[in-house]
């Protein structure tokens, strides 16, 4: 596949991580997710980075798992979460709509930053997943922890 599905830059001791699938909404696609939970784990280990920001191209920042490339599979895919262990910082800086699964990615940040236009709704009961990734239990703790400014 050669569409940039993920774009990763450098900046000033900052790694930005967006998700480049404007097209599908940054569906999380299994090429997007293993390069994703790579470039963090990457981002980890460089002593060249202090923090990672996560974001979206916009309109949004995720709209969850492709259900088109899920519904396409035979298999039962691997869709469990392999965030890896962070000591520096995630900023989700979350720039439209974050559902379902794109949800459980903004939880997943230590501080989020949210523009006028994001939008956050879990709607697995609706496609019928469950969630997996953690947003459960960790809406209310990332949600005890808002505080709304501007």
């Amino acid at each position: 596949m050669s569409e940039n599905t993920l774009q990763v830059d450098t900046s000033e001791r900052i790694r930005t991580l967006t998700l480049n699938r404007p097209r599908s909404r940054n569906a999380l696609s299994a090429v997007l997710r293993d390069r994703l939970f790579t470039a963090l784990a990457q981002a980890e280990a460089d002593d060249d980075v202090d923090v990672v920001i996560l974001t979206g191209a916009d309109p949004v920042f995720c709209a969850g798992l492709d259900l088109k490339e899920l519904g396409e599979q035979s298999a039962l895919p691997d869709i469990s979460p392999r965030w890896p262990a962070m000591t520096k910082p995630v900023i989700g800086a979350i720039n439209g709509a974050a559902v379902t699964g794109g949800l459980e990615l903004a939880l997943y940040c230590d501080i989020l930053i949210a523009s006028e236009r994001a939008r956050f709704a879990d709607t697995h009961a609706r496609v019928g997943l469950l969630p997996t990734w953690g947003s459960a239990c960790g809406c209310r703790r990332k949600w005890a922890s808002v505080l709304p400014v501007g």
